[in-house]
């Protein structure tokens, strides 16, 4: 038996203007699951991370931390999807930053508001009845994501394990298709799944099966490393 672990990648800058930079408690985190897994006594024959800069960092510092000597492959097939692309599809008002937060504030609850009105924008992008209005379509993400999986299992050798640093969505459209729970399940997955959490998957002669989802013990020998955003 084979095995493949997601790791989310640590805390990004959330209201900075590159969200894309890992936040100083991003790194920490990052460290904290490298010393997780070798505690665990993993020893992986592939590290994988997807191409964004939050997703690399993080799996630059797990490396480090954890004493691998394995390089890191970078595949796209395990970025995020695009969240600004999303919202400004739903709201084209909001590609500018000004108009978005004006608006935001005078609902005089702006975080509440974001999060309930992205939540609108994200259900129009997986309804697909507006697929055209989007660069990548939700069936595409999914497709392409799981597309990386494949990638992945078809690389993985009997009894080795690979570590793959990815984002929320990814990582929760993996575990949803796993077990069959397709758009519905995943809208749900990825509103829960913490920074560096763990997601393991068993791969044996069916292909890939779902283990764990959103493992944080870690993280919460540390309180203040347990953050979802």
């Amino acid at each position: 038996m084979s095995r493949i672990v997601l790791v989310r990648h640590g805390q990004a800058s959330w209201g900075k203007k590159d969200y894309d930079k890992l936040s100083d408690l991003g790194h920490e985190q990052a460290k904290v699951v490298g010393r997780e897994l070798t505690g665990r006594d993993l020893h992986p024959s592939r590290v994988v991370s997807g191409s964004m800069r939050r997703q690399r960092d993080t799996a630059a510092d797990l490396v480090a931390e954890a004493g691998w000597e394995t390089e890191v492959a970078v595949d796209d097939a395990w970025d995020e999807y695009a969240h600004g692309a999303i919202l400004t599809a739903y709201k084209p008002a909001y590609r500018s930053m000004t108009v978005m937060k004006a608006d935001l504030a005078r609902t005089m609850r702006p975080r509440r508001a974001f999060d309930e009105m992205y939540a609108v924008a994200t259900e129009r992008w997986v309804a697909g009845e507006h697929a055209a209005d989007y660069t990548e379509p939700f069936t595409a993400f999914g497709d392409r994501v799981l597309g990386g999986l494949a990638s992945v299992v078809d690389d993985l050798g009997q009894g080795e394990t690979a570590v793959v640093v990815s984002s929320a969505g990814a990582i929760s459209w993996v575990a949803a298709s796993l077990i069959g729970g397709g758009a519905p399940v995943w809208t749900q997955l990825q509103r829960v799944i913490a920074n560096t959490s763990l997601t393991t998957l068993s791969v044996g002669s069916t292909g890939p099966v779902l283990r764990t989802f959103n493992d944080t013990a870690h993280l919460e020998r540390i309180p203040e490393m347990l953050t979802t955003r």
